[in-house]
């Protein structure tokens, strides 16, 4: 099972994707989290290209796209597919919702040519499930106050006004898939959220999910929630 965690950096999405994470390991599924751009070693050198503020000229916007679409096509190739053939659930910070939403809405490139690219990056690979974290964009601002943007984090306000859009748009035209969570509850509250869908999905369909140690897949596990000092608030 895919499942994919989106919004503007601020809005928690990160907490909550390790959350979801640590929580499916502990119940002995074996879980792959990765972030986008990254999860290997080519594209976490692409996310360095992507989120340097020091280049020289700016980067383009067809060149950010592809650039992005490079970064997924190799964690495809290299991590999920693997993962996801011996049943495990991977779970992505980001996937190609984020380039329909940033590229397309914020920037402003063709959306027909964002599908062609993302389809040709993906191979065709949608999440079963995906949260949006929904926040106001000044409350993701003063989150993320004090923390150093990077080159995407330090656009302007209504570029993230436009990015926001999009992530609506797209909710109201997949909302089987999407599940827009209101990102100003507390991080426990978000996280029973997003447990309590994820476990509907999963269903009677764990004995399908890789255990470890032979765990069944009917046994029950209790889960304790825990906040680190340090939180990730992308």
């Amino acid at each position: 099972m895919l499942i994919t965690f989106e919004g503007i950096d601020g809005c928690g999405k990160s907490s909550q994707a390790k959350l979801l994470a640590d929580r499916l390991s502990d119940q002995g599924i074996e879980t792959i989290l990765v972030r986008e751009p990254g999860g290997t070693q080519l594209s976490e050198q692409v996310r360095e290209i992507l989120l340097n503020m020091k280049h020289t000229t700016p980067i383009s916007d067809s060149a950010e796209l592809l650039l992005f679409a490079a970064s997924r096509a190799q964690l495809i190739n290299e991590v999920i597919e693997p993962a996801l053939k011996r049943n495990a659930v991977v779970i992505c910070d980001r996937f190609s919702d984020s380039t329909i939403a940033y590229q397309g809405y914020g920037r402003g490139l063709p959306l027909a040519y964002i599908r062609t690219v993302n389809d040709l990056a993906t191979g065709g690979l949608v999440p079963e499930i995906t949260f949006m974290i929904d926040v106001p964009l000044e409350l993701a601002i003063r989150r993320r106050k004090g923390m150093g943007d990077d080159r995407m984090e330090s656009e302007s306000r209504l570029f993230f006004s436009h990015v926001v859009q999009g992530y609506m748009a797209l909710a109201q035209k997949h909302p089987d898939r999407i599940h827009v969570i209101d990102g100003t509850d507390s991080m426990e509250d978000i996280h029973h959220t997003i447990s309590r869908l994820v476990e509907y999905e999963l269903g009677n369909d764990l004995r399908h999910a890789h255990h470890y140690e032979g765990l069944p897949a009917t046994e029950t596990f209790s889960y304790k929630f825990e906040v680190s000092e340090e939180l990730i608030l992308n």
